[in-house]
């Protein structure tokens, strides 16, 4: 059956940290950037982070692919519609069973990256998305990626992301490209994984 795009509400959130979890759990950083133990309330404490940052940011949307068949969440994406430079959020919790050295000089390093390439600037921010595992090849990363894409474009705006190696391709598919790129230490010991992450760009359309 299709999968359709609906939005997602706050009752989402815990399939939404659900397909997280099942997203990231072939990449080969994960057990460096996060090697647990894990307590039994952390994904609790993962989905009530997530929806007090939608209710406190105005400039989030989430959008969920659905399966039409079972009604399931397949994925999820959030943008970030950024019309005016938005405040660097002040300090960075990783969550329990982080190793915080690592994810510091990961999502940290992405985090200020990212405002100094965009900290200035109106853009749309693909921030997060996710495809449970089960779904995937059935199209769900593109139609989210399009979804925002036709935000930005009806706002004039360029769209911004961070792709992992595994996405890389995919987004530039969709006119994205590297504007720089971000490597993990190698004292982690990542063995043959790729420690990248990309930074990349897709300007705004000039319509016609």
């Amino acid at each position: 059956m299709p999968l359709i795009l609906q939005e997602a509400v706050e009752a989402d959130a815990p399939r939404i940290v659900e397909v997280e979890r099942l997203a990231y759990a072939s990449n080969p950083l994960s057990p460096i950037l996060f090697p647990g133990p894990f307590p039994p309330e952390a994904t609790v404490q993962r989905a009530e982070g997530m929806v007090k940052q939608l209710r406190e940011d105005p400039t989030i949307q989430w959008i969920k692919a659905v399966d039409t068949e079972t009604g399931e969440l397949a994925a999820f994406a959030k943008w970030d519609i950024i019309e005016k430079p938005k405040e660097p959020v002040p300090g960075r919790s990783f969550g329990p069973g982080c190793n915080v050295e690592a994810c510091e000089e990961y999502f940290g390093g992405i985090h200020r990256k990212r405002r100094e390439l965009m900290g200035d600037k109106a853009y749309c921010l693909l921030d997060l998305l996710q495809t449970d595992p089960k779904y995937q090849g059935r199209g769900a990363g593109g139609m989210l990626i399009k979804w925002g894409l036709d935000i930005a474009d009806a706002l004039g705006l360029p769209a911004y992301l961070e792709s992992s190696p595994v996405a890389h391709r995919l987004y530039q598919k969709f006119g994205f490209q590297d504007i720089d790129e971000l490597v993990l230490s190698p004292k982690w010991n990542y063995g043959s994984a790729n420690p990248s992450i990309y930074f990349m760009l897709r300007g705004a359309q000039v319509k016609m």
